[in-house]
């Protein structure tokens, strides 16, 4: 039987719910406060150039194959990917390592700059590739409770979790370099966390990058929830932009209706919450009791944010789509932003230039730039007015001295930044946390916010639920929500 589903937030998590609900047969309504779908996967424009405002690389394409067949669609016919060679190139200390997805040349890479390494690497690969099976089934599966944990499937795959054991250690096990060990980690301060207390089951992102590669989608990954956003109105669903939720009431454990910032109410038979989780909780119930602890959810770890610049360029660079200078000790770095909360001493920047492999986000000859900086949330109570002109001259003269980019700056026709307080204030990030809630193991699986007692006839997607923040992992979050939706209603 038909349903009417209001789904707040159109990033990719609500997008992905929608895409099925409305496969099936449901009347479904996104409500979403920008003028663009996608949430931090969407698109930035200003003076011709074109960026991602946030994700920039895709990795598991089988999760987004696997969504798009389950519609009855070809993600061909929608995107163009295009799998990257060099993954991304690492700058650290003295070396710049540009791993393949394929990995015979990986290990040619690896004999060179490490030798003796490279036989550790097929090492890394074949146990990681055992670890993979055991814990896809856990990303599939609700954690609705603490006793979910004692499902068979879970049980099974508690040896490949390497309990106790931190990322770092777990890669310690393989590679006796430690910027070896370094490049297979660094992808942690994406979800938010330091290697050295990110848990080891963390290894098959490293492992799912070097074996299923890492994609550039033509027009940026913001092109992706475009797709999304195409069959659900192909199929009769309705995405209402520039409609901001202002509260969400509850009567009876139920979601009665929502009122948005215009006056409006708009009622609906289930609802689902794509967006930020806790800003959602402790700025939506305003005029009544929120359905979680406020207290506890403050509490709670954050990831680390981010100082992200976008720069449109009037010339091209010899860079790789990827590439990811090092400061000379990562570990005081991690510490600086994670746990002293300062602005660290030395920059760990990501840069993407998606003009090396696609000519469509800038005007000929020309080419686009995103830098992103990990920096601490706004837990840290930094006054960005202050600290961005100093951070951006910091980060030009990173990039001068490591990628010898001299007179950068001479080439920018346009420039945007964003700091920790823009995240937080523009886009309702709860505390500028970009990564949402971090991983350790008291916030994963059962520990996530599954499940809200509270109100029965609502589910949360996205990167604070289980499995976890990543693209693939949010769409994961969105099968789960679905499945469990449809097991509601038989």
């Amino acid at each position: 039987m038909s349903k009417k589903i209001v789904i707040i937030g159109a990033g990719p998590g609500g997008l992905a719910v929608a895409m099925q609900l409305t496969e099936q047969g449901h009347d479904v309504h996104i409500y979403e406060k920008a003028a663009e779908i996608g949430g931090r996967t969407s698109l930035l424009k200003q003076d011709g150039f074109s960026f991602d405002l946030g994700p920039t690389a895709l990795n598991m394409p089988n999760v987004l194959t696997a969504l798009f067949a389950d519609c009855n669609r070809d993600i061909q016919d929608y995107i163009k990917l295009i799998s990257l060679d060099p993954l991304y190139s690492l700058y650290i200390d003295d070396i710049v390592f540009s791993p393949s997805p394929h990995q015979d040349k990986t290990k040619r890479a690896i004999a060179q700059l490490f030798p003796g390494e490279e036989e550790h690497y097929d090492q890394f690969m074949r146990d990681n590739a055992k670890k993979m099976i055991y814990l896809l089934p856990i990303w599939q599966e609700p954690f609705t409770s603490l006793w979910s944990v004692f499902r068979l499937r879970t049980l099974r795959a508690l040896p490949s979790l390497t309990l106790g054991n931190h990322l770092i250690d777990e890669l310690a096990k393989y590679f006796e370099d430690k910027r070896l060990r370094l490049a297979f980690s660094f992808e942690t301060k994406f979800l938010g966390m330091s290697p050295w207390q990110t848990p080891g089951a963390f290894s098959v992102i490293p492992f799912s990058e070097h074996y299923f590669g890492v994609f550039h989608i033509i027009g940026g990954i913001n092109r992706l929830t475009y797709a999304m956003s195409e069959i659900i109105q192909e199929n009769g669903g309705n995405i209402h932009l520039n409609q901001c939720v202002q509260q969400i009431n509850i009567a009876s454990k139920n979601i009665t209706s929502l009122t948005l910032e215009n006056g409006e109410t708009v009622e609906a038979d289930y609802f689902f919450l794509n967006a930020d989780y806790a800003y959602a909780m402790s700025h939506l119930f305003s005029s009544q009791k929120a359905p979680t602890n406020l207290k506890k959810l403050s509490k709670k770890k954050y990831s680390c944010s981010a100082f992200i610049m976008y720069l449109g360029l009037d010339t091209t660079l010899p860079l790789n789509v990827h590439t990811v200078i090092f400061p000379s000790d990562f570990r005081i770095h991690m510490d600086q932003i994670m746990h002293k909360s300062i602005i660290p001493e030395e920059l760990s920047i990501h840069l993407t230039y998606p003009t090396a492999v696609d000519k469509t986000m800038a005007p000929k000859d020309m080419s686009t730039l995103r830098i992103l900086v990990p920096v601490p949330n706004n837990n840290s109570n930094i006054d960005w007015t202050k600290e961005s002109s100093i951070m951006r001259k910091l980060i030009f003269k990173t990039i001068e001295k490591k990628l010898g980019l001299n007179n950068l700056e001479s080439h920018i026709l346009t420039e945007k930044i964003i700091t920790p307080y823009d995240w937080e204030n523009d886009f309702h990030i709860f505390k500028g946390a970009i990564f949402n809630l971090t991983h350790q193991l008291s916030q994963l699986g059962p520990f996530r916010p599954n499940k809200m007692p509270a109100i029965k006839n609502m589910k949360i997607v996205g990167g604070a639920v289980h499995p976890a923040n990543s693209l693939p992992f949010i769409l994961e979050s969105a099968n789960i929500a679905v499945r469990q939706f449809n097991k509601e209603l038989m």
